[in-house]
């Protein structure tokens, strides 16, 4: 068992959720106008007869309990108070088959509730009593997944990191830690060594590994500890940061009501033409605590009715003195940092489906830990937006072959190959691997030339397995975004995630550059330039680009556009690199070929939405190469006849990259950083392609040249010198109103 924690129940009561000193509060509560609809559903349980409830069953009588129990507490109220003990008394008689799926959730719900009444309607309760409870608080603790004692399970990912450690048991402990003091000792004790240092670990970075359905579940069973544990008088037992989580779904939150994919996406996160709810207190709880004024904004836009298994938690947690702020006053980019890794770059903040939003955003990732479970092996992937899914996360965690161990999920929808990402395959890769083998992995494999599963495929259990057993995936090697912090005109990430990928990888990095171009025609334009070496020339190399529907491919130009259901965008993504002579762009889909990987299509059949994609292109180089580079340069615009912006490949000695529009971007060839003399000519790079836009228009010209070395450089620019300070952080310089030569000099010491 872990060690004893260092902290216990105060001695008075209640001590579960509340104490004497926030009995005041709550009862204000009931006259603050956007309380009083939660405190009216809150009466009229508490009026629900004891023999009215049982006809209920599960979880009407639970509802019942905690409202009778609240009345006692708030106002005395003797009989909703003897009427809640009766209720616990027999609702922790219930049985329950420990086989049934995720049949913990509903006993921990119950064993919380009946803590509940325990702890706030102590004087009403005899001795005797009390120990028949504890019997069945023991009784009960039994069936859980993790165990009681509870040892078993992941402390980081799976159900055991949820609500029964981290709520239920602790909550319970708490209650009858003054006669059976076991329960809180073994889980608080196993919570501040486990569960705590492993959050502490990734809220830093302010990004819930296992995504958007997923992560704000198990982020709100996070919150409830952080109260259960600051009520009862320790504090906040996690980091600060884990308040900065919730800003993951804001800016992940399309116009169209929807969230970017990420992770096994639930339903019904997948329906067509609906708002996409979290669980329902993630915003509440975080937003009351850390009086985050965006976080409650955001709460009052996705529940105007909080279902009622939460009404007495929203009434218990809500904060009335925290204002709202519109999320439309946040930055529009975000940068989601070690050991994540991830990049969020928006135009705007605007609502709704083709003309009412032109909100253009992408997703950048490196993603530099794998925790398995229901995230995926998606590190270095990228996802686009514009009035319409455009470049997708496709596959889908639903339908006729959809669920966590069907075939569609294992082979697919968590493979590399379901992301825009890159594959190398290696024909040999699975039979190189002794416990495929021997049929030793946890899940069983497929040849996607995509990404491998650390510690063979097996949940990360802890902070020291994450850190030893090789869940690193990649390193972000550069961030920035400005000029301007709240607009910025650029937004840079920057990674190695070789880590990710078997032997057959000899370095993978990959850099993003996302453009808001600040144009209602053209709104934005998206840069990904890699730079892939393998570990042997044939091993053949995939650049993917998934889309809902099917892609027009004419010489180097992909065009993907979304004409269905409402929406409005299009895509154009221009392949640079490998050279048109050099390129092989290949689509992938429609009827029979979904989900296609290298001879098997792992299908999956769910009419609710088209959002899980249909079609990919492959970009791969003709000629056989241990080294390979990958440019591509995509904008979206309108599905209109409007001309796309012209795309070129622009090079010096030391760099490589694209012009389009008013913007010139150069990536360094070696993946290195440089720090020596750079010389080029803006007419030279755009110019010889009769992109330059002459000299009336030069002050408009905007240059961003990334991999350069940390320091002071001297610009000069037709003649004029301008010191320039590169941070470590990004390695980017960006220089505006360019024209004509330009010299880049490092400044020494």
């Amino acid at each position: 068992m872990c060690a004893k924690p260092v902290q216990t129940p105060p001695e008075e009561y209640p001590r579960l959720f509340i104490r004497k000193k926030d009995v005041p509060d709550l009862r204000g509560k009931r006259t603050k106008p956007e309380m009083l609809l939660l405190w009216e559903r809150l009466v009229h349980f508490s009026k629900v007869g004891i023999e009215e409830a049982s006809t209920c069953g599960y979880p009407d009588d639970v509802y019942v309990m905690e409202a009778k129990a609240f009345l006692y507490v708030l106002d005395g109220d003797v009989h909703a108070g003897l009427q809640a003990k009766t209720m616990a008394l027999r609702s922790l008689r219930k049985t329950f088959n420990p086989d049934y799926p995720d049949i913990s959730r509903t006993i921990g719900r119950l064993m919380l509730s009946a803590a509940v009444v325990y702890d706030w309607c102590r004087d009403l309760i005899t001795d005797e009593e009390r120990s028949g409870m504890i019997i069945h608080f023991q009784r009960l603790a039994q069936l859980l997944e993790c165990g009681y004692p509870p040892e078993k399970g992941s402390s980081a990912v799976g159900h055991a990191s949820e609500w029964m450690l981290m709520r239920d048991l602790l909550g319970t402990g708490i209650a009858i830690f003054d006669e059976d003091p076991d329960m809180f000792i073994w889980s608080a004790g196993r919570f501040f060594a486990e569960m705590v240092p492993v959050r502490n670990f990734f809220y830093p970075s302010g990004w819930h590994h296992q995504g958007d359905n997923y992560g704000s579940y198990r982020y709100q069973a996070d919150l409830y500890a952080t109260w259960i544990m600051d009520r009862m008088g320790a504090g906040n037992p996690f980091h600060p940061s884990q308040e900065n989580v919730g800003y993951q779904w804001i800016y992940t939150r399309r116009p169209d009501g929807k969230l970017l994919r990420d992770g096994d996406t639930d339903n019904p996160l997948y329906e067509e033409n609906r708002y996409i709810q979290l669980f329902p207190l993630v915003y509440l709880m975080a937003g009351s605590y850390y009086n985050n004024p965006y976080f409650l904004e955001q709460q009052y836009r996705e529940f105007s009715l909080i279902p009622d298994m939460y009404v007495f938690h929203a009434f218990l947690f809500y904060n009335a003195s925290v204002p709202t702020k519109s999320i439309a006053e946040l930055p529009l980019t975000r940068y989601f940092g070690s050991p994540t890794g991830i990049m969020i770059a928006r135009t705007g903040w605007d609502e709704g489906i083709d003309v009412a939003s032109s909100t253009v955003i992408a997703e950048m990732r490196i993603g530099e830990y794998q925790y398995n479970n229901h995230q995926h092996l998606d590190a270095g992937s990228f996802q686009l937006y514009y009035k319409g899914y455009l470049a997708i996360d496709s596959g889908i965690y639903k339908g006729s072959s959809g669920s966590y161990h069907s075939p569609h999920n294992k082979y697919y929808f968590k493979r590399t190959i379901a992301h825009n990402s890159v594959l190398v395959y290696d024909p040999d890769e699975l039979g190189q691997h002794p416990s495929i083998r021997d049929g030793g992995l946890v899940w069983p494999n497929v040849n996607d030339g995509g990404q491998r599963w650390p510690n063979d495929g097996r949940a990360s259990l802890n902070l020291d397995d994450i850190l030893q057993s090789g869940f690193k995936r990649g390193e972000v090697l550069a961030h920035a975004y400005g000029p301007d912090p709240v607009k910025p005109a650029y937004s840079y990430l920057k990674g190695d995630i070789t880590a990710a990928y078997s032997s057959k990888i000899k370095q993978f990095q990959r850099s993003f550059l996302f453009l808001n171009l600040m144009d209602q025609a053209h709104p934005a334009a998206f840069i990904v330039f890699d730079r892939v070496v393998s570990a042997k020339a044939d091993f053949k190399k995939f650049w993917l680009l998934h889309s809902v529907e099917e892609p027009q491919i004419k010489g180097s130009r992909t065009v993907i556009t979304r004409s269905e259901d409402g929406y409005n965008g299009q895509l154009i993504a221009d392949t640079l690199l490998p050279e048109p002579d050099n390129q092989e762009i290949v689509p992938i889909g429609g009827p029979g070929k979904e989900f296609w990987v290298f001879g098997t299509n792992y299908e999956n059949d769910y009419p609710g939405t088209k959002e899980q994609g249909a079609w990919r292109i492959e970009v791969s180089p003709k000629r056989a190469a241990e080294h390979d580079y990958f440019l591509h340069v995509m904008q979206v615009k309108d599905r209109d006849l409007l001309k796309p912006l012209d795309t070129v490949k622009v090079e010096t000695d030391t760099h490589i990259g694209a012009s389009i529009g008013h913007w010139i971007v150069l990536f360094g060839k070696s993946g290195l950083r440089i720090r020596e003399e750079i010389v080029f000519s803006i007419q030279a790079l755009a110019g010889q392609h009769g992109l330059y836009p002459g000299t009336g228009n030069s002050e408009q010209m905007k240059l961003a040249i990334a991999d350069l070395g940390a320091g002071l450089w001297q610009a000069v620019v037709n003649g004029v010198c301008e010191s320039h300070l590169v941070a470590g952080d990004d390695g980017l310089l960006y220089l505006t109103g360019v024209q004509g030569e330009i010299r880049l000099i490092p400044i020494l010491g």
